[in-house]
C-alpha cells in the first residue's frame, strides 16, 4: 500500500530501471517501483526461467561489469550467483562448442571443431573484442559527462542532453566483415548464432564490429544463474533497493497527469488522490505508457515511430528427470538446426536448464525453458501455428536428450496469453528485438529510444533504449537516467 508521497516512480521494472532506481535512491530521493510481474512461470512443482534475457557477462561483459561497479556491489553480494564451466555452449548436429573467457580455451575448440576455420575464427574474435573494448570506453566517458549543465540547460530553455560516441567510419558492419573473411559458411553460421540470443535489433549482422564485440565478450564470458531466483540480475538489483528502503508495489497504475511537457503526478487504481512525482522511469515497452501521459499524444507517438517491435521470445517449459540431462550440457546452450536458416522459427533456439539442487525444481528434477525468436504478424499481432513451432524445438530438445519421453514430467506449451487450468504458463507477448529507423550501422546508439520521451522528466530505460547494446545498453540507459535526473535536480535547486 502506499503510504508517503514518492519523488521518483519506475514502471514496468527491468535492469535498466532498478539501476537508475538504486542510483537515485542511493542520491536521496524517495523511490517507488511498480512490480506486477509475480511469481516466475511454473507447474507441478516446477518453476522456470524468464529468457528475456539470460544474464551473461557479469565479469567480462564490456558495459555490464562497469555497471556493477558504478553502482559499487560488495564482492558479498555476488556470492549467490554461480556461472557454470563452460558458461555457454552452441550445439549443432555437426559441431559441439563449448565458448570459454580464456583465448587458449576457446582457440582449442576452435580448432577441434572447425580445424580449417580455427585461425581466422580466432583472428576475427580478438579483433572485435578489441573494438568493442574501445568503444565501450569511449561510451563510459560519455556517460560520465552526461548531464553537465550548459547556458541554456541552466535557463530553463534546454534539458540536460548526452552525446553519444560513434565508431569509426571505416569499421564494418558485423555481417559484412563475416561475408569478407576467409570462414567456411559453417563457421560463419555458428559464429551468427552467438549474437542472435542475446541482441534485440531484427539483423544482428547490421551491427558494428565494436558493438558485435560486446555481444561476443558477454557471451564468452558465461551464463550467469541464481539457484534461488529465475533472473539473477532482477534478484540481484531488486534487494539492492529494497535494502536502501526503495518500495516495491503491486500498485497498478491508471494515469499520469501534467502538461505536454511535464508529468506532474500518478493516479493508482483504487486511489482518489494524486501523487505528486518528479521522474517517471520506465523499463519495459513505452508504447504502454501512451494511453496513460497527458497532452497531445502525436510528440509521443512520433518517437514511438523511430523504433518498431518485431519479434517476440516464444518460450515452452519442461520438467524433466535429472539423468535425462547431458553430464556434460551446459545451464545455457544455443541449439542450431542444420535444415533450417537461423532466422527461421526454432532455427536457432536458447535452452536454459536449472542447476542441479536448484529450488526452481522438485528433488531429482530440472527445470527447461527452451526459447525461439517469432515475428509478429504484419498488424503487430501474435502469429498463427504456435504449436507446430513448439513441436519443431520439442523435437530438437528430443535429439540432444533421446530418451526425453520416458523422462519428461511436464510439458507446457503455451499458446494463449491468458492463464486456464490446462495452460497455467501464459504466452508473453511483450517485444524483445526491434527494427529501427536508424540503421544500426550508422549509429548503433541513435537506432532506438534513448533514454529522453517527449516529456522532460519521463524517461526509457528498459530494451527499447539501446537495443543494439542488449542489455549492456539496458543497463547504460540506467545510469544516463540518473546523470540527466540529477542535473535537471541541480538545475531546479
Amino acid at each position: 500500500m502506499i503510504s508517503r508521497n514518492y519523488e521518483v516512480l519506475v514502471v514496468d521494472p527491468s535492469p535498466g530501471a532498478l539501476t537508475a532506481a538504486a542510483l537515485l535512491a542511493k542520491g536521496g530521493l524517495n523511490v517507488l517501483v511498480l512490480d506486477n510481474e509475480g511469481a516466475p512461470p511454473s507447474a507441478s512443482g516446477f518453476r522456470f526461467v524468464r529468457h528475456r534475457p539470460p544474464v551473461v557477462g557479469f565479469q567480462r561483459g564490456p558495459l555490464l561489469a562497469r555497471a556493477l561497479k558504478a553502482l559499487k556491489f560488495h564482492p558479498h553480494e555476488l556470492q549467490s550467483l554461480r556461472r557454470s564451466d563452460p558458461g555457454l555452449q552452441v550445439i549443432s548436429g555437426r559441431h559441439r562448442v563449448d565458448l570459454h573467457s580464456d583465448a587458449d580455451k576457446r582457440y582449442a575448440e576452435f580448432q577441434r571443431e572447425f580445424p580449417r576455420d580455427a585461425d581466422a575464427m580466432q583472428g576475427l574474435v580478438e579483433r572485435c573484442l578489441a573494438s568493442a573494448t574501445d568503444f565501450a570506453d569511449a561510451l563510459e566517458r560519455a556517460v560520465d559527462e552526461a548531464g553537465q549543465t550548459g547556458f541554456l540547460h541552466n535557463l530553463g530553455l534546454a534539458r540536460a542532453g548526452w552525446n553519444p560516441p560513434l565508431p569509426p567510419d571505416d569499421v564494418p558492419t558485423w555481417g559484412a566483415y563475416l561475408d569478407s573473411s576467409e570462414i567456411s559458411e559453417g563457421g560463419k553460421r555458428f559464429l551468427r548464432a552467438i549474437l542472435r540470443p542475446f541482441c534485440w535489433l531484427d539483423v544482428p549482422e547490421d551491427l558494428p564490429l565494436p558493438v558485435a564485440g560486446i555481444h561476443l565478450a558477454a557471451a564468452f564470458d558465461g551464463g550467469f544463474a541464481d539457484p534461488g531466483d529465475e533472473h539473477a540480475m532482477l534478484a540481484l538489483l531488486l534487494r539492492r533497493v529494497k535494502a536502501m528502503r526503495v518500495d516495491v508495489l503491486p500498485e497498478r497504475l491508471v494515469e499520469l497527469t501534467g502538461n505536454r511537457r511535464k508529468v506532474e503526478a500518478a493516479i493508482f487504481e483504487g486511489k482518489d488522490e494524486e501523487m505528486p512525482v518528479q521522474f517517471v522511469i520506465t523499463g519495459g515497452d513505452p508504447e504502454h505508457l501512451l494511453d496513460l501521459l497527458p497532452g497531445n499524444p502525436r510528440p509521443y507517438e512520433r518517437v514511438l515511430s523511430r523504433l518498431a517491435p518485431s519479434h517476440f521470445r516464444y518460450s515452452i517449459f519442461l520438467g524433466v528427470r535429472a539423468e535425462v540431462v547431458p553430464p556434460d550440457l551446459s545451464e545455457h546452450a544455443i541449439l542450431l538446426d542444420d535444415d533450417c536458416g537461423i532466422d527461421d522459427p526454432g532455427g536457432c533456439l536458447l535452452l536454459s536448464v536449472t542447476p542441479a539442487g536448484s529450488p526452481l525444481a522438485p528433488a531429482g528434477h530440472r527445470s527447461l525453458t527452451l526459447s525461439t525468436l517469432l515475428p509478429y504478424t504484419d498488424d503487430g499481432g501474435l502469429p498463427d501455428g504456435l504449436d507446430a513451432v513448439a513441436g519443431r524445438m520439442l523435437d530438437r530438445v528430443k535429439w540432444l536428450m533421446p530418451y526425453l519421453e520416458r523422462h519428461l514430467e511436464v510439458l507446457q506449451v503455451p499458446t494463449s496469453t491468458e492463464v486456464s487450468e490446462d495452460e497455467p504458463i501464459p504466452l508473453d507477448p511483450r517485444p524483445v528485438a526491434y527494427t529501427p529507423a536508424i540503421p544500426p550501422g550508422d549509429d548503433p546508439v541513435a537506432a532506438g529510444l534513448g533514454v529522453d520521451l517527449p516529456h522532460r522528466n519521463v524517461f526509457c530505460a528498459g530494451p527499447a533504449a539501446f537495443p543494439a547494446l542488449g542489455l549492456g545498453g539496458e543497463i547504460l540507459a540506467g545510469r544516463l537516467v540518473e546523470r540527466l535526473a540529477a542535473a535537471s535536480l541541480k538545475k531546479e535547486r
